[in-house]
């Protein structure tokens, strides 16, 4: 249950679980990016993981309860207290449990290891003999730093790295072995959290670079659009929300300071705006409402979602396919008009998108969009009508198979860019 919920909140994947032993003691060393680090680590093992975790996160509420449930144990991280917390980590051992350290003593400042660690780790297993594992966690940084009060999401991922054995190092005075380990230590867990570090510096920048002009899907259709209903209605009132998303777009790039957030809502903004307006351009044009519209708004932010972790290109690319398939669905209705179009054309684009680019949790919303829409038709008796509304939503996805977005960003791998949060 814990896993599935942080497999939707932070998209979480966990790899080389298999060094971590069934049984016997271990010592696992990990990089300390944020709070949810021993449950990140704790996720994917079959047994115990007894952390030593600083004793004042114990007494924050729900945290602390959350965290002796995982196994965790209080350590005084003052200069010559944790002596007690150390010595009940080696009866654990001794025991044949398994033991959890960050070296760092504390959460990372800047999302790499700290400059110094702490011997704790690297000590245990020298006196004791118990295998030493690296592991390595990237992302989580990004979705819970210590300047920041609560989470946001973020693609988190965790990798054990091969244990290393401290036998050749217990032949070694302290002086030597202690800081031969630490050395191992950092070496194999800093090779695999650099991509996601520079990425996330990376990340920081882009937040803050200007805004983009308004994009040909942005502004284009809305444009079209609105010459269409002043065409037909001679009304400027009705189309003063269009310009007015115009205006909002051009203030994006002018005059908006640049963030996470703000960048998440603009390019988001083209389905946000088809949501909003459409109930108005319908009316206006006297066609047929759409029934079931709060349930349709759902589905599409639910569709939106997984968007929040994927790569720049990618999202915007489903943004981009997801505009085009509601304006193609405006030109149907005149043409076929039925209000359950709409239920059909969009959940076959997010479908199909989500199955062609294998987007997070793809296995999930590509059959709970299309059983959406199967099951909405059914119990409003949609029927043969309706094909050409499926073909708006194909439509879109073809066009977006042959146009594929391109940036100057498009030649750069970014593993863990989320693409709503960017600018390109």
């Amino acid at each position: 249950m814990t896993e599935a919920l942080f497999r939707v909140l932070f998209s979480y994947h966990c790899d080389g679980e298999q060094h971590v032993p069934k049984t016997g003691p271990a010592v696992v060393a990990a990089n300390h990016p944020s709070y949810l680090d021993p449950i990140l680590l704790s996720l994917r093992i079959d047994r115990a993981v007894h952390f030593m975790a600083w004793d004042v996160l114990f007494r924050v509420p729900l945290l602390g309860s959350v965290m002796r449930l995982f196994g965790a144990f209080p350590v005084d991280t003052q200069k010559g207290k944790g002596r007690e917390a150390y010595e009940k980590a080696r009866a654990l051992l001794q025991r044949g449990e398994l033991i959890g350290i960050f070296p760092e003593g504390k959460r990372s400042r800047t999302g790499w290891l700290e400059p110094s660690l702490r011997e704790g780790a690297a000590r245990l297993a020298w006196e004791t003999g118990a295998p030493l594992i690296p592991a390595t966690i990237a992302g989580a940084f990004r979705a819970w730093p210590h300047f920041q009060s609560l989470p946001k999401p973020a693609r988190i991922r965790v990798r054990f790295h091969e244990p290393i054995d401290p036998t050749r190092y217990r032949s070694e005075p302290e002086e030597v072995a202690l800081p031969a380990l630490i050395a191992e230590l950092r070496r194999r867990v800093e090779r695999s959290l650099l991509p996601g570090v520079k990425a996330d510096l990376r990340l920081n920048v882009l937040w803050r670079l200007p805004a983009p002009w308004p994009r040909l899907y942005e502004s284009g259709p809305p444009l079209a659009l609105a010459l269409f209903i002043f065409w037909k209605t001679r009304s400027l009132p009705t189309v003063l929300p269009i310009y007015a998303f115009i205006a909002y777009l051009l203030l994006d790039h002018f005059v908006i300071p640049q963030g996470r957030l703000v960048k998440w809502i603009r390019n988001a903004s083209p389905v946000l705006f088809v949501l909003v307006f459409a109930p108005y351009a319908l009316a206006s044009l006297n066609m047929p409402p759409v029934p079931a519209g709060i349930a349709l708004d759902a589905m599409l932010l639910g569709a939106l979602f997984p968007y929040l972790y994927e790569h720049g290109l990618t999202a915007l690319g489903f943004v981009r396919g997801l505009t085009f398939a509601a304006y193609l669905e405006l030109i149907v209705l005149r043409m076929a008009p039925s209000g359950l179009g709409p239920h059909v054309a969009l959940p076959l684009f997010a479908a199909a998108y989500a199955w062609e680019n294998k987007t997070v949790f793809w296995r999930y919303t590509a059959p709970l969009l299309l059983a959406y829409g199967a099951y909405l038709i059914h119990d409003l008796d949609g029927g043969m009508e309706l094909l050409p509304h499926a073909s708006a939503g194909l439509l879109a996805w073809v066009l977006g198979k042959l146009m594929p977005l391109r940036t100057r960003a498009a030649a750069e791998p970014e593993p863990e860019r989320p693409g709503l949060g960017l600018n390109l």
